[in-house]
């Protein structure tokens, strides 16, 4: 088996996205049909132009050639050149992308007849028009305007009084406020197996965190892996029912060894400690869960930074330097201030003299925090992981509070700090200035105790 060393060949792809994005809600709604690795690779990467190339009023227009790319679609000469599909082998792939494009659809039982297959349900399909030219060589896609939802949820779970069209699934013009998901498009392009592809688009959601992944096998071998479609999931006769769940484990084994052979540049492992668990209820299995350590390297704007936005103009400067700034600035306010608990067992701001500043304006110092906004993490998460560091280093752990730096705080370890966030509100709650509040209450102009 081949390594994946993927990331240095993707730097020369910069007309394209690297990193797909995407909505939470899109796959836990949306699917496709069991379409081959092909049109899979140019499916999800089309996802991944839209947010750019989508206004909402003039179909988006990608080239025969342009979709080739997206997929990964290369022919290795016995001379080492390589050449991209075309002629009779591209127009096979277009007809199966077509069915693939028409098939990715939201499909929702209201009520069944009493063998339980559907009476009533709702289709709802991400492309209301897909409009293939092999004249021209070019395919012109309009994104469905349908309303999903009456309302909306931002990332931190405040409602929304605005409609969720299929649209805001995939193009979002702030995807801090949104819960998504990312993941490396040439990473999925080049997994060899498509169940490999799946399942790395699976963890990928939850590759901060590994807690979330346990799934009913039911549900993962439908929506996951796609080897199950029973009578009740079909809409004709001629519609195909099949069940290749005799072969999951060979899958399931050949997507951990495929997705732990990923490398980074430097040969470094991107998804470590890979394996799967099963729940049983006496004999069955009742559902599957995925370990791993958390990871962020297969991402490609994880190997570098500028602080200037990548789809700005050149020259413009990025619209997340002032957070970074804030964020930096909150970091001194911490340098300047002790933690203790009162007699009440409330967390209270306490002045001391060890006080290390940082310079706002100093790039190298905003570039991981800058990083992170530029990659979809809300301002307010990071004030949350510095606090929480800052209380646990300072009033359980001082000999580690020379840590308390951008570099450290929003380095590497981020991830695994941001893991823990959650478990530390939740356990510390009883500390805080008020209990009924969800989240840290976030200082910026003095501490707590002047709330």
């Amino acid at each position: 088996m081949q390594n994946f060393d993927l990331l240095s060949k993707l730097e020369n792809e910069e007309k394209f996205r690297n990193d797909v994005k995407y909505s939470r809600q899109l796959p836990e709604m949306f699917s496709t049909e069991d379409i081959n690795a092909a049109s899979e690779n140019i499916t999800f990467a089309i996802l991944g132009e839209l947010r750019d190339r989508y206004n909402g009023k003039e179909p988006v227009t990608f080239s025969y050639q342009e979709l080739a790319e997206l997929g990964g679609l290369w022919v290795t000469r016995k001379n080492g050149t390589k050449n991209l599909y075309n002629g009779k082998r591209l127009q096979k792939i277009m007809y199966e992308l077509n069915d693939a494009l028409k098939n990715f659809s939201y499909y929702q039982v209201r009520e069944t007849n009493e063998d339980g297959t559907p009476k009533s349900w709702k289709t709802i399909n991400i492309f209301s028009i897909i409009d293939f030219d092999g004249t021209k060589k070019e395919v012109k896609l309009t994104l469905s305007d349908a309303v999903i939802y009456p309302h909306q949820v931002d990332a931190k779970g405040n409602i929304i009084d605005k409609p969720l069209h299929v649209y805001d699934l995939i193009n979002s013009k702030d995807w801090r406020t949104v819960k998504h998901l990312q993941y490396s498009r040439g990473i999925n392009n080049s997994l060899p197996s498509k169940y490999s592809k799946r399942i790395y688009r699976f963890i990928s959601e939850f590759r901060g965190f590994p807690k979330g992944t346990k799934m009913r096998i039911d549900d993962f071998d439908k929506k996951i892996l796609k080897i199950l479609k029973t009578e009740e999931e079909v809409f004709s006769k001629n519609a195909e029912v099949f069940d290749l769940r005799k072969n999951r484990k060979k899958y399931l084994e050949t997507a951990v060894k495929e997705i732990s052979e990923l490398k980074t540049p430097t040969g470094d492992q991107i998804v470590k400690n890979l394996d799967y668990i099963y729940h049983m209820s006496g004999r069955r299995i009742q559902s599957i869960e995925f370990t791993f350590t958390p990871f962020s390297a297969d991402l490609t704007s994880n190997t570098g930074i500028s602080l200037i936005k990548r789809t700005s103009s050149p020259g413009k400067t990025s619209p997340f330097i002032d957070e970074a700034k804030k964020v930096l600035d909150y970091f001194n306010y911490l340098s300047k201030i002790n933690f203790e608990l009162d007699k009440n067992g409330v967390i209270k701001h306490q002045q001391n003299y060890y006080n290390i500043q940082f310079e706002l304006e100093d790039t190298q110092l905003l570039q991981p925090i800058h990083k992170l906004l530029e990659n979809g993490i809300p301002v307010e998460e990071l004030f949350q992981v510095s606090e929480m560091k800052a209380i646990e280093w300072k009033l359980d752990n001082p000999q580690m509070s020379n840590n308390f730096r951008p570099s450290v705080v929003f380095g590497s370890k981020f991830s695994e700090y941001r893991a823990f966030l959650s478990a530390f509100i939740e356990q510390n709650k009883k500390h805080f200035i008020d209990d009924n509040e969800p989240d840290f209450y976030v200082p910026m102009s003095g501490p707590w105790d002047a709330k």
